[in-house]
């Protein structure tokens, strides 16, 4: 049971750190193109822009759904076998 514990959090914790560096690579491909500016087609720019946007917002989720599992793996460890909450060390 531990160690399917521990391998849940650590699948959340590097799953998390993946998104974000990911998100990191998106923020500096949306700052790139803007500073590119008229370097192509302006509807070409806007469409790769949107884009990005939208695999943001996805991230955002992906980040919140990950934090609630988290927070639901940490509650579960703090309780004990009578369901009561373990105190802290």
């Amino acid at each position: 049971m531990e160690q399917a514990v521990f391998a849940l959090v650590t699948f959340l914790a590097v799953g998390g750190f993946g998104l974000i560096g990911l998100r990191s690579f998106l923020d500096y491909r949306i700052k790139r193109l803007q500073a590119q500016g008229g370097g192509g087609a302006p509807g070409a720019l806007e469409d790769g822009l949107a884009e990005l946007k939208d695999q943001m917002y996805q991230l955002r989720g992906d980040v919140a759904d990950l934090q609630e599992r988290l927070e639901f793996t940490e509650r579960v460890l703090t309780r004990g076998q009578g369901g009561e909450a373990q105190p802290r060390a």
